[in-house]
């Protein structure tokens, strides 16, 4: 399994979590549960941009490097 497998399958994670604990939000009565719910979900969404650019880097191809100073076989 490719890193980049990995890091998508760490964010679907990330996404359901997220989920989870917004849904619950709009059930929850007691300020203190609410803050500590609100808390996690906004960690869960940290975790989700950092990933996606994670994501996003990985799949950038080519590198920038690369098409500044192509790599030419050698004869």
């Amino acid at each position: 399994m490719k890193d980049v497998d990995r890091l998508k399958d760490l964010l679907q994670y990330r996404i359901s979590n997220e989920l989870f604990y917004n849904e619950n939000l709009i059930e929850i009565k007691n300020p203190e549960v609410r803050q500590l719910f609100s808390q996690f979900r906004d960690d869960e969404m940290r975790a989700i941009i950092n990933l996606q650019q994670k994501i996003e880097r990985l799949d950038a191809k080519p590198y920038i490097v690369s098409k500044i100073f192509p790599i030419k076989p050698r004869t």
